[in-house]
């Protein structure tokens, strides 16, 4: 009675369980499947029985569906799970969980397999939004070790599109991160992590580092770290999420550049929470504005407040405080105590950020101002028009009187319009016709804005003169409003930049040309390097702080001696530059070769200021020209000088040993039976028998002794310095350790030798035949010996 109710409470289960079940025989085919699996696979669960499960699988999955089911049958595994997409009725694809299990023989049924199928279509969903974000997104999510700084365990997807590497490759490579990242700042970020964790690892970890890319560059990165602990509140993992900040450090120099020649300080101000402030970023402008230095104020601001006038610093923290609460922009203006030039008036100028730790860093500009307030000080009777301009810059001021329709200029915004006052009409529409025509639609709209309710108008754009001169401008100013609205006139400033922003683009084309493909750097008048490009480095090896403050000697390679560079800097002086072949010498150690040229930059007055100097590498270049050399005057056989080399050697050493009476000699050479070799054993032996006879011969000559190939089998020996006597004992040397030589498949080869020694005014061509005569005489006397022929 218990094994039928067990039976009948079994079938209930198997009927209405909340998920698929299916019986299946070991072939896969379904026995019998209940109401769930027949909803997902929108078909009548008595049609199912029959069908083998795998012919609702999707074709991508079946076979991976089958080899499961085989694994489990032939005891791979007990039961296990795997994932794939079922079709229903209507061939949409669903996302289910697959559990089997095996069901043991018994005696009224064979063995069978009971099948789970689990919906998991929503956690799919939910994995491939979360992977598509991860791939989109700029920040690459990866795991680590807290025991194991060089080594990620796990990173997003879209790290390959982020660094270029796949997440495969770097977690399978122990120390990654050692061997992948700049040594220096590997060094420092783990410093920082280590000292972060043994704080109690409070917040988020913040790093910037360089990590080397497939291709060898360098790439910039800003990482954010956090912790994982477990229930003791031990780490016991880490989580960080990393992004490409190259753009931003390029951006961040530029601006170093801008920093530099600006009458102020570029900087980032941060105020905590809890009151505490800092400026994580100042440039060294700060010095001359507050007198105080960027790490001064790196982590605390108290020093710059203190040298605020005392009359104004609670006006300043207090708007610092309005601008930190409603995020908007932050503008004062105010007065320092210097240490050193006293009174100052400053302006400054920043926007503010929220950060995610409830602190606000604002970003902007300070700017001196004292000539400024001076000048407004002095012209404080003047009219209310041009007292109002000069606040906001001292060049030239207008004012667009609305109601009247009248515009009002002074002395210096017709000089830069390049009008006389009779000429101009004073109205609005007279202003628009001297703008650019590409610019007035522009400006109107900009004129239109501050109008509606703006107030403010900053705008640059270009002026068209009478006599058809374009100059740029930038203009400045603020409407005044009635209180019903209206804008009844707008007061303002206008400068002529045409000159600084020319300055501005040929600073932009010269950054541009100093990132170029050929290695540069700068010196000044003295030698001494003030600049150098990334090319150099990777070219010489040095890098800039290597190579700033020290003299270009530290390349020099000594192949080149001092008369070449004064000669060189003697055309730079003269002619303002110079260009040739240099061999400078590499940080390693290595010489190569160069093309350079080198410019003089002159000041206004004419003398030389910088020198600077562009080079490449022509290595290759130097190769190709010694290969091409090498193929001219040498046989490619046996390396041996060819007959045209040979000859000119021949001639040159004739002319010197009878112009000095100086002996010189020459040997013929011919191979015994040679002929016989390349008919035996064939050519491939016979090119073998001739370079190993050349390679002994050449191991016995002199550096000054000359080896030519006179053709086929026939060489020639030149012995400069070198009587008759002395050239028979050399040819009887060749001429037994030739014999000596053991030569696969043919054994041994010997050779005849004739020598003959240069007479006195005798012809080239008689003293080769004396030779040749010797040689054959050798041959014709048994061979494998040596005759001479005075």
């Amino acid at each position: 009675m218990s094994e039928i109710c067990a039976i009948h409470g079994y079938a209930a289960l198997f009927e209405h369980a909340p998920v698929g079940l299916a019986e299946m025989d070991t072939e896969g085919r379904i026995l019998r499947a209940n109401l769930r699996l027949g909803a997902l696979l929108a078909f009548d669960p008595a049609d199912l029985a029959g069908a083998t499960l795998e012919a609702h699988v999707c074709p991508d999955d079946r076979e991976r569906v089958e080899a499961h089911r085989h694994a489990l049958l032939n005891g791979g595994c007990g039961n296990g799970k795997v994932e794939a997409r079922l079709l229903d009725a209507t061939d949409q694809a669903q996302w289910v969980e697959l559990t089997t299990s095996r069901i043991p023989t018994t005696e009224d049924s064979p063995e069978a397999l009971l099948v789970v199928v689990n919906d998991i279509g929503t956690r799919k969903a939910a994995e491939q939004r979360t992977e598509t974000l991860l791939r989109a997104s700029p920040a690459v999510i990866y795991t680590m070790d807290p025991s194991d700084l060089g080594t990620m365990t796990w990173l997003s997807r879209n790290v390959q599109t982020v660094t270029g590497w796949s997440p495969e490759q770097i977690t399978r490579e122990p120390d990654w991160l050692l061997t992948h990242l700049a040594p220096e700042d590997y060094r420092r970020c783990a410093s920082q992590i280590k000292r972060w964790l043994a704080e109690g690892a409070r917040g988020f970890c913040r790093l910037n580092y360089r990590q080397r890319m497939p291709g060898g560059h360098w790439q910039w990165l800003e990482d954010q770290i956090t912790v994982i602990r477990d229930d003791q509140g031990a780490v016991v993992e880490l989580i960080g999420a990393f992004q490409d900040v190259g753009a931003r450090v390029e951006t961040e120099r530029h601006l170093e550049k801008i920093a530099q020649n600006l009458p102020g300080v570029i900087y980032q101000y941060r105020q905590f929470p809890d009151g505490h402030a800092a400026f994580p970023y100042a440039s060294e402008g700060i010095v001359d504005i507050y007198g105080v230095t960027p790490e001064a104020v790196m982590r605390d601001a108290r020093c710059v407040f203190e040298v605020i006038h005392p009359e104004d610093v609670d006006r300043v923290r207090a708007s610092i405080e309005a601008s930190m609460r409603c995020l908007a922009p932050w503008r004062q203006r105010y007065r320092v105590c210097h240490p050193e030039r006293g009174e100052i008036w400053l302006e400054g100028h920043s926007s503010p950020e929220a950060l995610d730790d409830g602190s606000v860093l604002w970003h902007g500009v300070i700017l001196d101002i004292s000539e400024r307030v001076h000048a407004e000080e002095a012209l404080h009777l003047r009219e209310r028009e041009l007292a109002e301009a000069q606040r906001i810059a001292h060049i030239g001021n207008w004012v667009s009187d609305f109601v009247r329709n009248e515009i009002r200029w002074s002395d210096e915004v017709f000089r830069i319009f390049g009008l006389r006052r009779g000429q101009w009409g004073g109205t609005h529409e007279a202003f628009m016709q001297s703008v650019h025509p590409d610019d007035r639609d522009r400006i109107q709209a900009e004129v239109d804005a501050a109008m509606a309710g703006e107030g403010t108008f900053d705008t640059i754009h270009r002026v068209l003169r009478p006599g058809g001169e374009e100059r740029v401008v930038h203009e400045r100013g603020y409407v005044e409003f009635a209180e019903d609205g209206r804008a009844l006139r707008m007061i303002g400033t206008v400068q002529d930049i045409t000159e600084r922003h020319q300055l501005e683009r040929e600073q932009r084309l010269l950054a541009a040309t100093f990132d170029s493909s050929q290695a540069i750097f700068i010196t000044d008048v003295e030698g001494t390097i003030q600049r150098v490009n990334a090319t150099f480095t990777e070219l010489t090896g040095f890098t800039e702080a290597d190579a700033l403050g020290r003299n270009p000697r530290i390349m020099n390679s000594g192949r080149q001696d001092r008369s070449f560079y004064e000669e060189m800097f003697r055309a730079v002086r003269e002619q303002g530059h110079w260009s040739g072949e240099v061999w400078n010498r590499r940080k390693d150690g290595r010489v190569f070769p160069l093309h350079e040229i080198v410019t003089a930059i002159r000041d206004a007055n004419g003398a030389i200021e910088y020198y600077v100097a562009m080079f490449h590498d022509i290595s290759r270049q130097k190769e190709l020209e010694a290969a091409l050399e090498h193929q001219a005057f040498y046989d490619p056989l046996t390396d041996a000088a060819n007959r045209g080399h040979f000859e000119a050697l021949l001639e040159q050493e004739a002319r010197r040993a009878d112009r000095y009476a100086d002996p010189c000699s020459l040997v013929m050479l011919d191979l015994d039976h040679f002929k016989r070799i390349n008919d035996t054993h064939g050519h491939d032996v016979g090119d073998e028998v001739l370079r190993r006879v050349v390679a002994t011969t050449s191991d016995r000559l002199r550096q000054a002794d000359v080896l030519g190939r006179w053709g086929g089998e026939e060489f020639m020996v030149l012995l400069p310095s070198t009587k008759a006597e002395a050239a028979c004992r050399l040819a009887e040397d060749l001429r037994r350790q030739v014999a000596a030589l053991e030569l696969p498949h043919v054994g041994s080869v010997t050779i005849s030798l004739g020598v003959a020694q240069c007479r006195p005014g005798e012809a080239i061509k008689d003293w080769i035949k004396r030779a040749d005569d010797a040689m054959y005489r050798a041959k014709h006397s048994g061979r494998n010996q040596v005759v001479r022929r005075d």
